[in-house]
């Protein structure tokens, strides 16, 4: 087949400066390089197309050439950019991988993600949208409160310092976070138990090995939540990146069983398609919650980079080649495309 890769190229180095988070969703040219290899040595062709904005014309001079759109591209503007080459896609009629327009767009809306999550039964964790930092705050929240910029990806804006104990220590984030990222904040309560991110692939999806996020090795100088340090600045410092993390998580088999099944229901929840990451932490009772789902999660190769969906994918058997032709194949069967040459 011919192949179509869409991608947002990152630049910047990994910084709590929030003026150099603004490509932190995007990918560095070594993995848009290694998922084009991966493509090819499935025998097909691959046309690179930077998803800028020149992105919808780009497609438009290839529609009849393309047979499908490898889309990576986390979008460049507005709080449903992850929607922008989908929406392309649907409008010329070119197939492409990963989730629907409509998804992408609810599920980097965190507030909105979570209401769909409550009304299909889906625990959360308790939370409040702040449009404005001297808002009222819910009077049966609890501290710890974590707080989030409503429509970011890769952690950007949840940094250490957004851990919260108090309403003063609350309203000194939220008018930073504001003036930082101009956009509404998720004010959420923090829960106490263990982490884990569930990668699922393909229609309907399979469930592969759980990660638990291994918070309690962390430094004591860092919160025990999958922050912006942690995640970009920890981890990458790391002589053994499985220091970060268990995969398989050592769980017994009905947590398992319970994390999986609301990792697929929220799969199921949203409409997501080919592949999805669901972050999952458990509360004061050993309950699980979903604190959000992915639906481009992270494909950087390399066994010695913490990148958690290849991590799952690798401990199931995959290669790193085979877990991209496997996220390709599960696309081209939903559209009934056959492999040409």
């Amino acid at each position: 087949m011919v192949i179509g890769l869409c991608f947002n190229v990152k630049t910047n180095a990994p910084s709590t400066d929030p003026t150099a988070q603004t490509d932190a969703e995007y990918d560095a040219p070594e993995t848009i390089a290694a998922i084009k290899a991966a493509l090819i040595s499935g025998g097909h062709k691959v046309i690179e197309i930077e998803a800028d904005q020149e992105c919808y014309l780009k497609l438009y001079k290839l529609q009849n050439r393309l047979d499908i759109v490898f889309n990576i591209a986390e979008g460049m503007y507005g709080d449903a950019r992850e929607a922008q080459v989908p929406i392309f896609c649907d409008i010329l009629e070119i197939p492409y991988t990963h989730s629907s327009a409509l998804t992408n767009a609810i599920k980097l809306d965190k507030a909105l993600t979570k209401k769909v999550l409550l009304y299909h039964g889906i625990r959360t964790p308790e939370f409040q949208l702040f449009s404005r930092p001297n808002e009222p705050i819910n009077s049966h929240f609890q501290y710890p409160l974590l707080l989030k910029p409503n429509a970011e990806g890769s952690s950007k804006g949840i940094l250490n310092a957004n851990l919260v104990k108090n309403e003063k220590q609350l309203r000194e984030r939220l008018r930073w976070l504001f003036k930082a990222f101009s956009q509404p904040v998720l004010v959420e309560e923090f829960l106490p138990g263990r982490e884990f991110t569930v990668a699922l692939l393909g229609n309907p999806p399979q469930t592969l090995p759980i990660i638990e996020q291994r918070l309690d090795r962390l430094p004591s100088n860092l919160q025990k939540f999958a922050s912006y340090e942690v995640k970009w600045l920890w981890e990458d410092t790391l002589s053994d990146p499985r220091i970060a993390y268990d995969c398989p998580a050592k769980l017994n088999p009905d947590l398992e069983k319970e994390i999986q099944n609301i990792s697929q229901d929220t799969f199921a929840a949203l409409n997501c398609r080919d592949v999805a990451r669901v972050d999952i932490r458990l509360d004061k009772n050993g309950k699980p919650h979903v604190l959000e789902i992915n639906t481009m999660p992270g494909l950087i190769p390399g066994e010695d980079i913490i990148s958690y969906f290849p991590i799952a994918a690798r401990v199931a058997g995959y290669s790193y080649n085979s877990m991209l032709l496997a996220i390709l194949e599960a696309a081209s069967k939903r559209y009934h495309l056959t492999k040409k040459h």
